[in-house]
């Protein structure tokens, strides 16, 4: 089964159940909002393969997701604010320019959900859990409950929402349709992660307690 949808290509990666809010400034998006929120449609999100995410042509990846508008309102200078959610993962067939954005002739990959062993997926789950506190202390938050996908898809799907890394790993992650296989480059993504989290939480303190111990 195919679908026609249209594109919104960018420099990011959107990944399903991610939340992702946008400016959207240049007509040919916003027209693009105007005619998904009439129609009650997504549109899709793709990375940028080649070319510019501002003003001219650009060639996208061939694997995206769907987004979803949950909220939309104009901004003074007409510029439109939107907050999407990604849904499901596509791949494009065919690409036509017959508008003055991108559409796709799209389809629905089937996902193979693998089967990671358990050890593999609680230490995803665990390393998840881990770069999750660390990013708390370096944003300076309280400490909270950590909720962690139960699924190998799920949990890999959060890693990459996380952005971690750089938007070409983020579309490795995306692409790879054997949930397994996933899981383990998630968990490598995880790996790499940590370690450097670990530092940058530590300066957090560092300068927090440093502050502190200067206002007494």
């Amino acid at each position: 089964m195919t679908d026609r949808l249209r594109l919104f290509p960018l420099s990011t990666v959107l990944f399903p159940g991610q939340a992702l809010p946008l400016v959207v400034f240049e007509q040919r998006y916003r027209l693009l909002v105007r005619e998904c929120l009439d129609a009650g449609e997504p549109f899709g999100i793709v990375l940028i393969r080649e070319g510019v995410e501002v003003g001219g042509p650009a060639v996208p990846h061939a694997v995206g997701v769907t987004a979803r508008i949950r909220d939309a309102s104009r901004l003074p200078d007409g510029r439109l604010h939107i907050e999407v959610v990604g849904e499901r993962r596509f791949r494009i067939v065919a690409l036509f320019d017959d508008r003055p954005y991108l559409s796709a002739e799209v389809e629905y990959p089937v996902d193979d959900p693998g089967e990671p062993q358990p050890a593999q997926l609680e230490e995803a789950r665990e390393r998840y859990r881990q770069v999750v506190r660390l990013r708390d202390i370096v944003a300076g938050e309280f400490q909270r409950a950590i909720e962690v996908p139960a699924t190998p898809r799920g949990l890999a799907d959060a890693v990459g929402g996380l952005g971690l890394a750089s938007a070409t790993e983020r579309q490795r992650l995306l692409e790879s349709m054997d949930g397994a296989r996933q899981l383990r480059v998630a968990t490598e993504l995880l790996g790499v992660t940590i370690e450097d989290m670990h530092a940058r939480a530590a300066e957090a303190v560092a300068a927090r307690y440093g502050s502190a111990s200067r206002l007494n």
